[in-house]
């Protein structure tokens, strides 16, 4: 059995220890162990007590009628949830959780099935632009406070990597020869999920994309986008190779592609450092629709 500190609660839960530490004292809502040394620990069984106590939480359950629940009560619960027709809060809370907790254990059969279930409840869009999106954000939290090992991380984005692909390729490719947006990740750039998610997205909505994937050469790039025409570009960044080359490459870009609009997203923080040129904006996730 894996033992958890109360830190590792609070990076699953997303609910600060302090409020945890009180929802133990007031509620009785979960028994921590303690070491030989006195050290508090707790089990599997407590991170999806407090896994669940935040879907019944969205639900609009009390946390002091939750602490009270029986095993029996909090599975009826959640089965009211699961069946529920609309996308609430609640029940795409519990898809993310269902989809983590399968991944973090290796456990593909689950984590396909829990997948599969779940297309026959939204549709394909909201599938991969709500809850894949928002499961991939939740490991990028995990991975960077160091709660999710290398071989987890590859594992769950491996398999999502998969399945948008999957529905990427199901759709149709336009006819029209010229395309409305490039997407691209920079040299030493690798992480091209939220690449993938955007071209879904953007294909969903009819545009025609140019998808190069990872590791595109900038010069290329720019030869690419003025020989063709192209006039809008998407580029993810994650890890910066450091803000004095970042920005010597948006200068670049600004100067060599000024009929083309770039957009980027990626790491927020990163892109808080540095100042954007004209035609070059930060979004926040992927484009969602026609507009712009």
């Amino acid at each position: 059995m894996k033992k958890y500190s109360i830190k590792d609660l609070e990076n699953y839960s997303g609910i600060k220890a302090h409020t945890i530490r009180i929802w133990e004292q007031r509620y009785n809502l979960l028994s921590p162990e303690r070491t030989d040394t006195g050290i508090r620990y707790y089990s599997d069984d407590d991170v999806k007590k407090i896994l669940t106590t935040i879907v019944l939480l969205k639900a609009g359950h009390k946390i002091s009628k939750i602490a009270d629940y029986s095993i029996e009560k909090i599975k009826a619960e959640i089965d009211k949830i699961e069946i529920e027709p609309n996308t609430s809060d609640s029940k795409i809370e519990l898809s993310i959780q269902k989809l983590l907790t399968a991944g973090l254990a290796f456990d593909e059969f689950s984590l396909n099935n829990e997948y599969e279930k779940l297309k026959e409840y939204y549709p394909t869009k909201e599938l991969i632009t709500t809850i894949v999106y928002a499961l991939l954000e939740r490991i990028g939290v995990l991975w960077t406070k160091d709660d999710l090992t290398t071989l987890q991380e590859h594992f769950i984005s491996n398999f999502v990597r998969q399945k948008i692909l999957n529905e990427i390729n199901v759709l149709p490719i336009p006819e029209k020869k010229e395309h409305d947006f490039v997407l691209f990740l920079p040299e030493s750039e690798t992480h091209e999920i939220g690449l993938l998610v955007a071209n879904f997205s953007l294909r969903k909505a009819n545009f025609s994309t140019l998808y190069l994937g990872q590791q595109v050469p900038i010069d290329n790039l720019i030869h690419l986008v003025n020989d063709y025409k192209i006039k809008k570009a998407l580029g993810f960044i994650f890890i910066s190779t450091g803000i004095e080359k970042l920005n010597e490459m948006l200068i670049e870009l600004k100067k060599t592609c000024p009929e083309t609009t770039f957009y980027w997203s990626g790491s927020i923080e990163l892109f808080k450092t540095i100042s954007f040129p004209k035609n070059h904006y930060l979004i926040s996730s992927y484009p969602h629709s026609k507009k712009n």
